[in-house]
């Protein structure tokens, strides 16, 4: 009687798990990965297997051969439904298990996408706000600039290298203002924004200050 109930539990069991994967494969994204088939059949062969080996447990059966105590009976379980199932079930999880790691891979490279994504969207707004100020204090600067022209106060050298640190302090803030991504360089200060991959004009600042005076 025991075995009955443990046999008749252990066929549910299986039963309720190929329910869930029937019910499961309308999902387009589940039912259409490679290997899925191959998984529910397994789990059906296994079913079967299950639901046969409760009736070896009654004797009056086994005069229909394939049911019951018979060596037909224990190859339809044991061959057909255990042996061919696990096959199946075995091959289906090593057809669908690369599948499903791939699939995380893209759910992964979505989710950084995106965090990619806000990175520039937050990135733009800052930089919106900061070239507002800077342009503000560029637009200032170039007063003195204008007023310092009027009254001699530096050298024309000295005025243009001015006007050239003007025009690229506003260049580069555009460039980071337009950046579409958040590529990364080590700067003085830490880790930074690479907005260009060359700026020869940093370097060259010194140089012509120094060819001005």
């Amino acid at each position: 009687m025991t075995d009955i109930v443990m046999e008749t539990l252990r066929a549910l069991l299986v039963g309720g798990v190929i329910f869930s994967l029937l019910k499961a494969q309308h999902a387009k994204e589940v039912s259409q990965i490679s290997g899925w088939r191959y998984i529910v059949a397994g789990f059906c062969l296994i079913f079967f297997g299950t639901l046969i080996d409760i009736t070896d447990n009654f004797d009056e059966l086994n005069r229909f051969v394939i049911i019951g105590d018979t060596e037909v009976q224990a190859f339809l379980e044991k061959v057909v439904g255990y042996l061919l199932g696990f096959l199946l079930l075995a091959i289906g999880i090593r057809k669908w298990l690369p599948k499903i790691i791939e699939h995380a891979g893209l759910v992964q490279d979505k989710h950084n996408l995106k965090v990619q994504e806000e990175r520039v969207k937050v990135l733009r707004a800052t930089m919106r706000t900061v070239h507002d100020i800077v342009n503000n204090f560029l637009n200032n600067l170039q007063l003195f600039q204008l007023e310092a022209e009027d009254k001699n106060a530096l050298e024309p050298e000295s005025l243009v290298l001015l006007d050239s640190i003007i025009q690229d302090t506003a260049t580069k803030l555009k460039k980071l203002g337009d950046l579409k991504s958040t590529p990364e360089k080590q700067i003085a200060g830490g880790v930074g924004i690479d907005y260009e991959t060359d700026s020869p004009q940093d370097s060259d600042f010194v140089t012509k200050y120094s060819q001005a005076k």
